[in-house]
């Protein structure tokens, strides 16, 4: 054991020997099973609802949660934590995997994930490029985009189109929400999934978003996401939980009950 984290370079993260058998029941209609490794730190499961009835009018208005751009109904979370082999002051944990079910609304009248997907980027890359800046980070792209104009008004010798340009790309690489243009479609256990990879802080945080319909009006969201504390995203441990994705997407099931359809 030790001489297999030593090979490692790290300790924790994902067991895979030790599973977690886990499901909800969404709407009435759906079952989500889950089989996947325990946590670590392990966790004790609870959930707020027996059972989420957001297809009931204005039950999701009423319940649901926002981060950015995303309002959704929280299901439930799992984290696998990497540590340093040799625990020594100041230094926690290496990195996290965290992953996070929620249900999300659609406005669209969408019915497959081609559509899905389409519906999903332009929610995202319209929010945060809204000409609205506002709470939540509502168009915060443009708010970085006029910090320049303000920095550059500022200077003596203003910066050129280019210049300017290259300014406000480097800031949203850095700190804002780089565009997203692409999705891959995926399927796990017979259900068919839109996969989206965001990266932001220059490479540093990475979140994988796999998505698939509940009906035309809601999606279930599996929320992957990959954050560094003491360490960065070419160590052995990041790579290892990268690689672990699919293999977790493997543990997700989605049993849709007989008097519901998919769309």
């Amino acid at each position: 054991m030790i001489f297999k984290k030593i090979l490692h370079g790290y300790r924790g993260g994902i067991k895979r020997k030790r599973s977690s058998h886990t499901s909800f029941h969404l709407d009435g209609g759906f079952n989500l099973i889950l089989d996947l490794p325990i946590c670590n730190p392990p966790k004790t499961f609870s959930s707020k609802w027996m059972d989420y009835p957001f297809t009931e009018p204005g039950w999701f208005e009423s319940n649901y949660s926002q981060i950015g751009h995303a309002r959704y109904i929280p299901v439930c979370e799992y984290y696998w934590f990497y540590y340093p082999i040799v625990p020594t002051p100041f230094r926690g944990e290496l990195g996290h995997l965290r992953l996070n079910f929620m249900v999300e609304k659609i406005t669209e009248d969408v019915s497959n994930v081609d559509e899905l997907g389409d519906a999903i980027l332009s929610k995202y890359n319209e929010y945060y490029n809204s000409s609205i800046i506002g709470k939540y980070l509502l168009g915060y792209n443009t708010e970085i985009i006029e910090s320049v104009e303000e920095f550059s008004a500022c200077r003596t010798t203003p910066l050129n189109e280019e210049e300017k340009k290259e300014l406000v790309q480097f800031r949203i690489n850095k700190g804002g929400f780089p565009i997203i243009n692409e999705f891959e479609k995926k399927t796990y256990n017979n259900v068919d999934w839109v996969k989206i990879k965001e990266i932001r802080s220059e490479g540093m945080k990475k979140k994988y978003f796999y998505a698939t319909l509940l009906n035309k009006g809601f999606y279930l969201l599996a929320n992957f996401t990959l954050d560094t504390n003491m360490s960065h995203s070419g160590k052995k441990w990041y790579k290892d939980a990268e690689a672990s994705i699919p293999r977790l997407m493997e543990g997700i099931k989605l049993e849709f009950l007989d008097d519901t359809e998919k769309t």
